[in-house]
């Protein structure tokens, strides 16, 4: 059995008294409201006493009103047959609502609007919370400060406005010199606590309409509109330089840190969003290369610079492709100048053999080159040592550098296993040398390779011991076997009696943590004696060979292997 359908008015009256999540009301051709139902009384505050005969003008905001925005919506209905309301609305009490309505025109048989009818209910929950998804897709969370999206467009619009009003845009590009050691030698906590504290004073060192964003890890950017000269950005520049070099305290522990700063400046520099972004890039790259600490202007020999670093990527693309590339033997000796072993050195022809080894390899972990090129050294240097081995020239361990990329590599050590196990060869023969930072990276990272290594029978060594942040304090968690003692400990040795003492008890140390040392750098035979009398028993330097070509390698081992 089928239902009697209710009749309209009866229907009518059952959404007005009990309809509570939805505000329906009628108004006239004048605004006035005719109807008001419970659930307009529940969200708006009024009773039906209070509104019904009042314009809907009071249920919109004061700047609303202002606008007359309830006239402009019921033209819209009238126009269109409905008007979306999608804006704050103000209670009875004052305080307000995010409404999602629609008014619709009611109708006489003619077509003439007679009144109109508005539905709406109160999303104000989801509007904040997408407002606050909107606002977390704009902001770094860490520090408060806009985020890499929000600042690419924040460019955009700026470099744009620059363009249409004739005034300067500057753009600093700000980057901390020692966040990492401070992470490393801190924690992560006290990293993060580091760039709160940086984004605080970079903002209390600018002005209230500068833009700043944190673009991710330590790097920080600036956009300030309408400065007087290019000159203003060399001043907010050394004004944020001496900011970030006071000293910081984190957990109690006070740190001091600098920073590099590089400076574009659009119409002068550039036109465009991109072109101004990269020219502030290359003068922070230079101003990282000239010492950090400073700032620099982009000018144009750094769009020089930076295409003679294009043509040397290619150039090693090249040289990859090519196999190109040398590798050349430093000896390491005892105190009778006997071999202990020799130190793979990689050596590039042309151009790129006359820069420093650290910028070749700095380009090839940019370009991803790295474990790439750490392979092929590993191949002719187990070649080599079999053709040593063949002549009768054994018991000579090769030392092989590594970078942290290369030995967190899954497939380093297999491979270095392989290269060993085709040339007949063991682990025992090669050592493997990593710099403090990479060492460091490798454990707070909490990789296992250097215990991996170790197990599987190689020798670890820690190069250019004493140039890193924490030497100390990681010399007895790091299970190397040697450290490879830098060559600014000797600067002094054996005349100043400050450094004699220093060279002693890192010697010292290390013996009582059971490792071996080698001294690098050695020039002199005084050098030599004081070192072999403070426990050091293998020596690396100029004083008893340079680097020699493979051929050179094999004449002096003949001269040199103990009998």
């Amino acid at each position: 059995m089928i239902a009697p359908a209710l009749a309209p008015e009866i229907l009518l009256r059952q959404i007005y008294l009990n309809v509570r999540d939805f505000a329906i009301f009628t108004i006239d051709t004048h605004s006035l409201v005719t109807s008001w139902n419970l659930g307009a009384e529940l969200i708006f505050g009024y009773p039906p006493e209070e509104i019904i005969g009042q314009s809907m003008e009071r249920l919109f905001t004061g700047d609303d009103q202002v606008d007359a925005e309830h006239l402009l919506e019921m033209q819209t209905a009238d126009r269109w047959d409905r008007a979306g309301d999608y804006r704050w609305h103000i209670r009875k009490d004052g305080s307000l609502f995010w409404a999602d309505g629609v008014l619709t025109p009611i109708r006489d048989d003619r077509g003439q609007s007679i009144g109109y009818l508005k539905i709406l209910r109160d999303i104000t929950e989801r509007k904040l919370a997408q407002d606050e998804i909107r606002r977390l897709a704009t902001i770094d969370v860490l520090t408060g400060l806009a985020n890499r999206a929000a600042f690419d467009t924040r460019r955009s619009e700026m470099v744009s406005l620059a363009e249409r009003t004739g005034q300067l845009l500057l753009l600093l590009m700000i980057d901390l010199d020692q966040f990492k050691e401070v992470n490393d030698m801190l924690g992560h906590q006290a990293g993060d606590l580091l760039l709160r504290l940086t984004a605080q004073r970079i903002r209390a060192a600018s002005r209230e309409s500068d833009f700043i964003a944190r673009l991710g890890g330590d790097e920080f950017a600036l956009l300030q509109l309408d400065a007087p000269s290019p000159a203003d950005g060399g001043m907010l520049a050394e004004k944020l330089l001496a900011e970030l070099a006071r000293p910081f305290l984190l957990d109690e522990r006070e740190v001091r840190i600098s920073a590099s700063i590089g400076i574009a400046v659009c119409p002068v520099d550039a036109d465009s969003p991109d072109s101004l972004l990269n020219k502030a890039d290359l003068a922070l790259y230079h101003a990282k290369n000239a010492g950090r600490n400073c700032y620099h202007f982009y000018t144009e020999a750094l769009d020089m610079i930076a295409h003679r670093k294009n043509a040397h990527h290619a150039e090693l693309k090249r040289l990859m492709r090519q196999s190109s590339f040398m590798l050349a033997y430093q000896p390491i000796v005892n105190l009778d100048g006997n071999a202990v072993a020799m130190e793979a050195l990689l050596r590039l022809p042309g151009e790129l053999g006359r820069q420093p080894i650290e910028y070749t390899i700095g380009l090839a972990r940019e370009a991803g080159q790295l474990p790439e090129l750490g392979k092929w050294i590993v191949r002719q240097v187990c070649a080599q040592m079999r053709r040593w081995l063949d002549v009768g020239l054994g018991g000579v361990r090769v030392c092989v550098n590594a970078g942290a990329h290369e030995l967190q590599d899954p497939g380093f050590l297999a491979q270095l296993q392989a290269a060993l196990a085709d040339h007949d060869l063991t682990p025992d023969m090669m050592e493997i040398e990593l710099t403090e930072r990479d060492a460091i990276e490798l454990e707070r990272s909490g990789s296992n390779v250097i215990d991996q290594l170790r197990q599987l029978g190689y020798r670890v060594a820690l190069d250019d011991f004493g140039t890193g942040y924490s030497s100390l304090s990681y010399l007895r968690t790091l299970r190397v076997t040697t450290i490879k003692l830098d060559k600014s400990f000797l600067h002094g040795v054996p005349g100043n009696a400050d450094a004699n003492a220093v060279v002693r008890t890192v010697v010292q140390l290390a013996q009582d943590l059971r490792l071996n040392v080698i001294a690098e750098g050695v020039e002199s035979q005084d050098q030599a004696a004081f070192l072999n009398n403070a426990g050091c028993a293998a020596f690396q330097g100029f004083l008893y060979s340079k680097p020699l070509s493979a051929d050179d390698a094999t004449c002096w081992l003949r001269e040199h292997l103990a009998p």
